[in-house]
């Protein structure tokens, strides 16, 4: 069950308990002020502070009613949280696998393939982070945008994904829609933390339309661009000459707020890894989370329904029946 599905339930049947206990409550009312004088002595009205208390019972069994699903749907969740726990940072690699990405043109000597080049782009920036509080997540593109692996802690299972297997044949074929991509990836993002993820982009570049790129979701926090291939010298396939498009990666990193970097003969910069680098101020702060909301609006609302009715009883009216005291019998001489 999905979050969003969690919420819809809970306030659902949150307002359905509340609907219920405003009719019982609005039926109560009418009986007791039937009532009154014999319930609250001649005055027929208990005190005046006792007009909250409809209004609480009916908030308290919404409020339990709502802790109720919500914990029912967290049943199976409670595991993953507390693995979870730690969990502070996630990098997300957006790969490219396209054909072009196997041509040898990249490296100091221009002997390198392209995809081996960003496997030790890739090495250095996964040698450079923390290793228990980051998840790693990898994307491969090339018409679209797939799944490799998601929240890892594997780095080998990382780097193995440039090892120079052709994902591509697993892709319809065409052009490298790196646009669409970039988009999908922020569809897998969306429901990450917020700010605490940084897209690593690993590209030998593509030709971007103006128009139809989307914001990044609230919890990417950094973008960063990394160009793999030669820039200056072109390589032969599919009908045209492909290089490092380093004007197309750079205007998309500008567009989405990120950076790019050149990494056909050198590696990311450490100021680049800053933000992966740095813990997150509140990863040691007591965080409230939805489940242990729903714990504590479940304890305040059964402590209200139970501790109510005692506190009416002895509370809420100034006057008290006393039982009638039976005449004294007369003496009689014996």
């Amino acid at each position: 069950m999905t979050a969003a599905a969690i919420i819809t339930y809970a306030i659902w049947a949150a307002l359905a308990a509340a609907a219920l206990a405003a009719l019982g409550e609005w039926l109560h009312a009418r009986r007791v002020a039937r009532l009154g004088a014999l319930a609250f002595g001649p005055g027929a009205r208990p005190r005046r502070w006792t007009a909250v208390a409809p209004v609480l019972r009916v908030m308290a069994l919404a409020g339990l009613a709502w802790a109720l699903v919500t914990l029912l749907a967290y049943n199976n969740l409670a595991r993953d949280r507390d693995r979870r726990a730690n969990i502070s940072r996630h990098l997300v690699v957006l790969l490219d696998v396209s054909p072009s990405m196997l041509l040898a043109d990249a490296g100091e000597d221009g002997a390198q393939s392209r995809n081996a080049r960003a496997g030790a782009v890739l090495k250095s920036v996964l040698d450079r982070v923390p290793g228990d509080n980051v998840r790693f997540t990898a994307a491969g593109f090339y018409t679209e945008a797939r799944m490799l692996v998601q929240e890892c802690q594997d780095r080998e299972l990382i780097l193995h994904l440039t090892g120079g297997i052709p994902f591509h044949v697993t892709y319809r074929p065409g052009k490298t829609d790196l646009l669409k991509s970039l988009n999908q990836a922020g569809e897998i993002m969306k429901d990450l933390p917020r700010k605490s993820t940084t897209l690593l982009v690993i590209s030998d570049g593509d030709s971007v339309p103006p128009t139809g790129l989307k914001p990044m979701p609230s919890a990417v926090s950094e973008v960063i661009f990394a160009g793999v291939g030669d820039p200056a010298r072109g390589s032969f396939i599919d009908g045209h000459v492909s290089r490092q498009d380093t004007s197309n990666l750079s205007q998309l990193a500008r567009r989405l707020g990120g950076k790019y970097f050149d990494c056909n003969v050198r590696h990311l910069p450490s100021d680049a890894l800053r933000k992966l680098n740095t813990e997150d101020p509140g990863a040691g702060k007591w965080r409230t989370d939805r489940r242990l909301a729903a714990l504590i609006v479940l304890m305040i609302a059964a402590a209200v329904l139970c501790l109510l009715p005692i506190v009416l009883e002895y509370l809420g009216s100034a006057w008290h029946p006393r039982a009638a005291v039976p005449p004294s019998q007369p003496r009689t001489s014996p």
